[in-house]
């Protein structure tokens, strides 16, 4: 199944927080702190839709530590016409900022800069204009045993599935650049409990939402395509597991970006390889196009302009026909444990160890959310 224009999120990389190690903090580099405690780095990227806005702002720690997100930052993003919109941090996310409204600000043909202002001084870019996406994705799957090595060393057999996509252009430019990433999202729900001891308690439903192109960006120099169409390539590997219970959705989106940021791109693949993830720290700090008012400061990150289009195909276990043990379920007279705690004390079963907190909050599973995607 593909959906046009859905502009999903790269939005949701809940891993670009592991990526902006990406920006300087990899290594003991002899790097200028006087900025009050680090570098800072600054993510942004604009789309033509509603989702996938986001600006990440933070600043590099002693040592290659986690970086620190910073707070109270004012951002924004100008148009070449002078209009402007403001990205807000949100609610119990340090230094991720997201666009506000509900209407698409981007348009395909114009050109875009980010304001941010932080720690009492002020970074930008240079405007980048939006080019329109060429291709067309189409989603195609394949259920699999591979072998693996466990912890312990032992061959073990495993049912996986295999994502690959196809594209076709409607045009060949002279000039053109592409990105593709991968995600997956999910619905995981929370334990039941019995009812007659845990009466008002209600099951979480929850969505998870994980960056699948960790090994690579997926990119594309047109400059020598002379074909309309690209074939079958792989794009990821999943194992199966209890997230196949419900729905399970795979996403393919498609960026069109223009040579300054293929070449990032491009860069930070050279700098990992296919045994880490792009995510990884890497040996030197990647250049981006992030400039600060102080022209002698040293500043990482990266602002990017993307019309993107999506490709969605989802699963459930009536595809898979695999099965699994879920942690969270109770039969039998592992129900027992749960009536030893006082009557509606939930919080009592996940302090005396009896369910894992997750089991009954899945909103703690990392890279979760309570809010439905639009597409469910």
């Amino acid at each position: 199944m593909s959906e046009t224009k859905n502009h999903s999120t790269t939005s949701r990389w809940a891993s670009i927080m592991s990526f902006l190690l990406l920006f300087g903090c990899s290594q003991v580099i002899d790097l200028d702190v006087d900025q009050a405690g680090g570098t800072v780095v600054i993510y942004g990227r604009i789309t033509d839709g509603t989702m996938g806005n986001v600006i990440y702002v933070s600043r590099t720690t002693d040592r290659g530590g986690q970086p620190e997100f910073l707070s109270g930052a004012v951002v924004k993003v100008v148009s070449e016409d002078g209009d402007e919109i403001e990205f807000v941090e949100g609610f119990l996310e340090t230094g991720i900022y997201r666009m506000m409204g509900n209407e698409p600000f981007a348009q395909v043909g114009k050109s875009y800069h980010m304001e941010v202002e932080v720690l009492g001084r002020q970074y930008f870019t240079s405007p980048q204009e939006m080019l329109p996406v060429l291709g067309k994705d189409t989603i195609t799957w394949e259920l699999v045993k591979e072998e693996d090595i466990s912890e312990t060393g032992t061959s073990v057999v495993r049912d996986v599935v295999k994502i690959y996509g196809e594209t076709s252009f409607r045009e060949l430019p002279e000039e053109f650049y592409v990105r593709w990433g991968v995600e997956e999202t999910y619905t995981i729900l929370g334990m039941v409990l019995p009812r007659s001891w845990f009466p008002r308690y209600t099951p979480q439903q929850c969505y998870v939402n994980n960056n699948l192109s960790e090994q690579e960006a997926f990119l594309l120099n047109g400059t020598e395509l002379r074909r309309m169409e690209l074939g079958k390539r792989l794009f990821a590997t999943r194992p199966i597991d209890r997230s196949f219970a419900v729905k399970h959705y795979f996403n393919i989106i498609q960026s069109a970006i223009n040579k300054e940021t293929h070449e990032y791109w491009s860069r930070v693949n050279s700098l990992t390889t296919r045994d880490g993830s792009i995510f990884d720290t890497p040996p030197a700090p990647v250049p981006g196009n992030i400039q600060s008012e102080d022209p002698d400061e040293q500043v990482f990150g990266f602002f990017e302009v993307a019309d993107v289009d999506t490709a969605r195909m989802f699963m459930t276990n009536n595809d898979i026909r695999v099965f699994w043990d879920d942690p969270c379920e109770r039969n039998g007279e592992e129900w027992l444990p749960l009536f030893t705690v006082p009557i509606e004390c939930i919080l009592c079963l996940i302090d005396e160890k009896i369910v894992e907190e997750t089991c009954i909050f899945c909103s703690k599973l990392p890279n979760s959310s309570l809010t439905r995607p639009v597409y469910f």
